[in-house]
């Protein structure tokens, strides 16, 4: 016994006394309605799309830091002690350059604090992976790995859509075979007729030598 835990004494228990980890003892799986209970509650819970990015509310951040970033100039040069007009000039090349930029869609915030540029930037990167995975967006719904009907359904669906165009390939094929089949008896026709046509001209060739040799020697005999 230690700290009142365990046996007085271990005569006739089995044991040494000491409190042990029972080795035998199996921990209860998890029952098959428990997991289709969670399965249905991640059905009905289904994970809502994310919300779009705002063009209107980007555009509107960079424009206002590219007004920053004017002030600040203007404030390093009027600390340096240039003269104002020297400013001016200065803080009118970094506007145009930075509005050319964003006008050609290669202006970047340096600080990403707003709500709707994460967005769109997750939305680039998603894009990016989709791409990379071959994934379709429109046909793509959130959720859609827990609906299993669904899943059920777009299988079958794939598997008609499958031997429908099994079904299309054998019709092509045998419209392909009697075509050429089709090709095939009429060159033999076409052979046969020519083989014909050239019996013939034998035929008639042969008549006329024939003659020939019977009017010689019906000539000969006149003599």
């Amino acid at each position: 016994m230690y700290n009142n835990i365990g046996l007085m004494t271990p005569r006739g228990s089995g044991t040494s006394g000491y409190v042990q980890k029972n080795l035998a003892h199996i921990k209860p799986t998890r029952k098959q309605d428990e997991f289709l209970k969670e399965i249905k509650a991640m059905k009905e819970n289904v994970i809502q799309a994310r919300k779009k990015a705002n063009p209107e509310i980007i555009l509107h951040e960079m424009k206002r830091d590219i007004e920053l970033k004017k002030i600040t100039l203007q404030e390093e040069l009027e600390a340096r002690g240039i003269a104002e007009e020297e400013i001016k000039q200065r803080i009118q090349r970094l506007e145009d350059k930075l509005k050319d930029m964003l006008n050609k869609g290669e202006y970047q915030l340096d600080h990403v604090a707003d709500t709707h540029i994460k967005t769109q930037r997750k939305e680039e990167q998603e894009k990016k992976i989709g791409d990379a995975f071959g994934i379709d967006k429109d046909q793509f719904k959130p959720g859609t790995a827990f609906d299993f009907d669904a899943e059920e359904k777009t299988r079958l669906e794939r598997k008609v859509e499958r031997e429908m165009r099994k079904a299309e390939r054998l019709i092509q094929l045998k419209e392909k075979k009697k075509a050429e089949k089709k090709k095939l008896k009429e060159l033999a026709q076409q052979q046969q007729q020519i083989k014909e046509a050239q019996e013939k001209d034998v035929k008639k060739e042969e008549s006329r030598s024939r003659s020939r040799r019977k009017e010689k020697k019906s000539k000969k005999h006149k003599k």
